[in-house]
């Protein structure tokens, strides 16, 4: 089997993230795998590009203003034609349109199956991107294409009912992120505690949130706040702080090794509005440290009273905050939920999740 995996970037977020371990598993099992990206990466957020190299077939770049470049067009048809892949796996909306359009205007007999992968809930990426005439057309559009997939992934059930939203027509298959588990560093129950954050920085992630709940806090704590925001908005956040936590909390920018991140961190605090599937939180379970969200689906999915902490509001927030700073100084309970987190973790391990995507590729 031949195998192309068309994507926007190789800026690492979760479906970048996704499209590594998924092409270093196909390619571990024999199967000829090329990445085509139809943009630029951003040269403020690191690159999968070196890692991916080194397990992927040709990674070819487009280079061009993506969906809006006759020239585009007419260098992806040429990669595909010459390849004759069996699969192309599209991630993104930029990348699933363009597809549709080679598929539908150029290979319309069906030369290969199209496998689309939906990562998240689309309103809030395109509202992001375009203007608000412009964003519906081209939702609409993008919604309508999808029906010309062979097969449609979503990541979390959360995804599949806002998929539902849009249109009755496509029957989607659920398929999770997999993670795998990492190795175990207790925490220091004598020394104070580290408290962490990673992910993108604007109002979605519920960053305010978490530093009007530390606030004031009568605890010895630290506050790591990993991942890249405008700097606006970063300035905004550490005005926030009051004196005591600010002297107490670092910025850290986009963190590339993530693995230092965890290692150096005793609590993961995620308080998210809205995820897709919220894989960081599941990145953060896999080095099995615990972790306190909001109680929104699909983060509470995954998280519960036997794992973790889920709040409501800031004042549950911090009252959970409160309660594991002492849990996690208690021997038996903090060892209870380190052992119900490795049990969660094994639900998404590469040996349950990768056999769904290869079984939807053979339909």
């Amino acid at each position: 089997m031949k195998i192309a995996h068309v994507i926007n970037s190789l800026n690492r977020g979760g479906a970048e993230s996704h499209l590594l371990e998924l092409v270093t598993a196909q390619a571990n099992s024999g199967i000829i795998v090329d990445v085509i990206v139809i943009g630029h990466d951003s040269p403020n957020i690191f690159s999968i590009n070196s890692e991916l190299s080194k397990v992927s077939g040709e990674i070819y770049r487009l280079k061009g203003p993506r969906m809006f470049n006759l020239f585009s067009y007419i260098k992806l048809q040429k990669i595909i034609k010459k390849n004759s892949y069996d699969v192309i796996h599209s991630h993104q909306p930029r990348s699933d349109y363009m597809i549709y359009l080679i598929k539908k205007l150029i290979f319309p007999k069906n030369n290969f199956k199209w496998i689309v992968s939906i990562h998240g809930k689309y309103d809030s990426y395109l509202d992001n991107n375009y203007k608000k005439i412009f964003k519906l057309y081209f939702f609409k559009k993008l919604v309508k294409s999808w029906n010309l997939a062979d097969s449609v992934i979503v990541i979390s059930n959360e995804v599949e009912a806002w998929l539902e939203n849009h249109t009755k027509e496509i029957k989607p298959h659920v398929i999770n992120y997999w993670i795998s588990s990492k190795d175990y560093k207790p925490v220091d129950l004598n020394s104070s505690i580290n408290i962490g954050f990673l992910g993108r920085l604007n109002k979605n992630k519920g960053i305010e949130d978490l530093i009007e709940s530390l606030n004031g806090l009568n605890l010895d704590l630290n506050l790591k706040i990993g991942g890249f925001g405008s700097d606006d908005y970063v300035n905004f956040l550490k005005k926030k702080l009051d004196l005591k936590l600010s002297k107490n909390t670092s910025f850290l920018g986009y963190v590339e090794d993530q693995s230092k991140f965890f290692e150096g961190i005793d609590l993961f605090v995620f308080p998210s509005y809205s995820e897709g599937l919220g894989l960081v939180l599941l990145e953060a379970m896999s080095y099995q440290k615990i972790c306190i969200t909001r109680n929104v689906e699909p983060m509470n999915q995954f998280i519960n009273d036997e794992n973790g902490y889920l709040f409501n509001n800031n004042d549950e927030l911090k009252n959970c905050i409160i309660q594991a700073s002492e849990d996690l100084k208690n021997k038996e309970i903090y060892t209870k939920k380190i052992e119900n987190t490795k049990k969660v973790i094994e639900l998404y391990d590469i040996s349950n999740v990768f056999p769904k995507i290869l079984e939807v590729y053979n339909l």
